[in-house]
């Protein structure tokens, strides 16, 4: 420990959403189990993300926030729920918050928490008014660009020094393994090729690329490797799910559909692929983090931040020639020809390719 006589004896992590935000949060919970092995740690999560921490082998605590329910009554609910769970916090006895979100919200948790040490972000990344509520901001180094290297130099702030590389962990069981086996199957899937999952989902516009390149990788990768395409799909991604499958069944090439699942399962699901192909999404950093080789395709945001921890999870195809990216805009301000030009003039041979790597490398 380096500037603490004495090690915290609790730590409270503050990450509230979104799924992928977690998932590059898990490497600081890996770090700190390792830095202080005796310490109480806990996470305050939304309930979106909240399966993903359920069972975890390095918590001691979850808290988990009804966003959608809070956000929708806070001044009837604050009485019956909002502010016992407030005084939960604080009568667990916390004594340092990590405040890994960064906005004014998850400034409001720690200091609710009653922590005497708050340790936030001393520069963009403290958001809104989140530096208030912080006492002590740490400015990670400039060499800290991907986002979990930016995470992890927050321990800093709790004399720990930051691990080069640290790994998120999941705590799936086998049970859940094999329920999963058991739906893939009635899904169409033999067991015994090799899955190739295919992931053409994401929050923005400007993160989408198009289903007919998803599925012409799919193509490529059956024909050249022997994988078996997987289409993931989420609420609202049917349309793309189906335009893959129709576009890849033409081409002769059998798919299987993945079934519905929620957050918990579809890790389950990705663990048991062998490759992954998907853009700046949560179940692309869901599939880095589990280990299985992963090209990421970005558009709008920075690859180089956002790409799937660790780096070395696979390769990363960026069109980053275009004096436009990253632009972080959800939808691409553009128009006319050079419309989604970084996603819309991205071949399918490159991501392919880069596919046909990762796989060859494996």
């Amino acid at each position: 420990m380096k500037g603490f006589a004495v090690a915290p004896s609790s730590v409270l992590i503050v990450r509230l959403s979104a799924i992928g935000d977690v998932i590059h949060a898990l490497p600081v919970l890996t770090a700190l189990r390792q830095a202080l092995p005796n310490a109480r740690l806990g996470w305050v999560v939304e309930e979106l993300s909240a399966p993903l921490l359920e069972n975890h082998p390095y918590l001691d605590k979850l808290y988990v926030i009804p966003k959608k329910r809070w956000k929708k009554n806070p001044v009837r609910l604050y009485l019956p729920e909002i502010r016992p769970f407030a005084k939960r916090l604080r009568a667990d006895g916390w004594e340092a918050a990590l405040d890994l979100h960064g906005l004014t919200k998850s400034g409001v948790v720690a200091r609710a928490s009653g922590a005497r040490v708050r340790v936030g972000y001393g520069d963009e990344d403290g958001r809104e008014l989140n530096k208030w509520f912080s006492t002590i901001k740490v400015t990670p180094s400039p060499d800290a660009r991907h986002v979990v290297a930016r995470n992890l130099c927050l321990l800093e702030g709790l004399g720990i020094d930051p691990p080069r590389e640290a790994r998120g962990v999941i705590g799936l069981r086998e049970e859940e393994r094999a329920t999963m086996r058991e739906r893939l199957a009635q899904a169409g899937w033999d067991g015994r090729e090799p899955l190739a999952a295919l992931n053409p989902g994401a929050g923005w516009e400007s993160k989408r690329w198009a289903p007919e390149r998803f599925a012409e990788v799919g193509r490529v990768l059956a024909r050249e490797a022997g994988l078996r395409p997987l289409v993931l799909w989420g609420p609202g991604e049917e349309p793309a799910r189906d335009r893959i499958a129709e576009v890849l069944r033409t081409d002769g090439v059998e798919c299987v559909v993945a079934p519905p699942t929620r957050i918990r399962e579809l890790a389950v699901l990705v663990s048991l692929t062998s490759l992954f192909v998907g853009g700046d999404t949560g179940p692309t950093h869901l599939a880095g983090l589990l280990g299985v080789p992963t090209v990421s395709v970005f558009g709008a945001s920075d690859g180089h931040r956002n790409r799937p921890w660790p780096v070395d999870a696979g390769p990363m195809v960026q069109r980053t020639d275009l004096p436009c990216v990253p632009c972080w805009k959800t939808r691409c301000p553009l128009q006319g020809e050079t419309w989604m030009q970084c996603l819309k003039e991205l071949p399918a041979a490159d991501v392919a390719a880069a596919a046909l790597e990762a796989w060859r490398r494996q």
